[in-house]
């Protein structure tokens, strides 16, 4: 998820935790703790672009990192305050809590986390939220900074902070249902046209869990179609994406190359532009792909030498201004 969304959960844990014993501390330890598995982006200093993409939720969104640092920090945190009424294991806990707040929430998204690193390299990727959702971020905001403002201790503190973290759960709930069922739309339209394919993937297009991607794998490429809950009609239009494999033949050995493919789980599709080959990563999806099947994908890696890739999931140049795009995203979303 975005940074925001980390920072708003990590203040009500926080609140939540232990917010009556050290007041407002709870809630900038909450906010530093939740955001401490992204200390993964300082590996751009030191890995190539390829390299920085698989770093980045690995380890430092594992199981075992955050039950490390939560254990050394809990001890540092009592070390340096002394006087605070509360042990080190209770503020163990609390640095605990925040950090899988964060690196549960990023399973949630479609890029995939290192839960079990060093133990094993696969990545949780549930594909039920989008990175970034208004409607999961804003009204969980909004109750917190009601808490915030309101007086340590006092019920109306505690009763905003509760009501953030239920409405924010209550959507996640909500999103996890609703993507099984459109998965189950999905999927049966697809057998029901007798596509061939070897797994099935559904994931939320920006800012929404309304409308839906679908997307197939086989060795060949990808099926992929849009379906929105308010759709009258369960058959979904799906459209053909070849991998290009043979574009890729020059570049067999380049370590980039074999990043990319991991990160991607070999939902991917190889385009040439002009003098530029990219690797397109179908799981981020397309920009206003619902909209006209051909749009270019968000992750676009530049495989030609010596070129920038650490902007590659937005590195699009639009041919219509946000504004379209977002149009037709809302009508999209209406349903067909």
């Amino acid at each position: 998820m975005d940074s925001f969304s980390h920072v708003v959960l990590g203040a009500a844990i926080g609140e939540a935790m232990l917010g009556k014993e050290i007041g407002r501390k709870a809630i900038l330890y909450g906010v530093l703790a939740s955001n401490l598995p992204d200390i993964d982006v300082f590996g751009t200093l030191f890995f190539s672009d390829s390299q920085q993409l698989l770093f980045h939720r690995g380890i430092t969104h594992s199981f075992l990192f955050i039950t490390l640092i939560s254990v050394l920090l809990g001890w540092l945190t009592k070390r340096w305050s002394k006087d605070s009424p509360v042990n080190w294991i209770n503020m163990t806990w609390l640095f605990f809590i925040a950090m899988l707040s964060h690196i549960l929430l990023d399973s949630l998204t479609a890029y995939g986390t290192g839960l079990f690193e060093p133990f094993s390299n696969y990545r949780i990727s549930f594909n039920t939220i989008f990175v970034a959702d208004p409607l999961y971020t804003f009204p969980f905001f909004f109750c917190v900074l009601l808490a915030f403002r309101a007086k340590n201790g006092s019920p109306q503190r505690t009763r905003w902070n509760n009501a953030g973290l239920c409405i924010s759960s209550f959507y996640l709930i909500l999103a996890i249902l609703t993507h099984q069922y459109v998965y189950h739309v999905m999927e049966k339209s697809l057998k029901e046209q007798r596509i061939t394919f070897d797994h099935f993937t559904v994931t939320p297009t920006p800012l929404n869990i309304f409308l839906w991607m679908g997307y197939s794998h086989d060795k060949d490429g990808a099926w992929i179609g849009y379906y929105s809950i308010f759709d009258k009609e369960k058959k979904v239009n799906y459209y053909r994406v070849q991998r290009n494999d043979s574009l890729l033949l020059p570049f067999a050995s380049e370590r980039s190359v074999k990043d990319l493919k991991r990160l991607s789980k070999g939902n991917y599709t190889v385009t040439r532009e002009d003098s530029s080959l990219y690797f397109n990563d179908i799981r981020f999806g397309q920009i206003s792909g619902w909209d006209k099947p051909n749009e270019a994908f968000a992750f676009k890696y530049n495989l030609n030498k010596n070129t920038d890739n650490k902007r590659a999931l937005n590195r699009i140049k639009h041919k219509e201004s946000m504004c379209v795009i977002f149009a037709s995203l809302l009508k999209r979303i209406k349903g067909k």
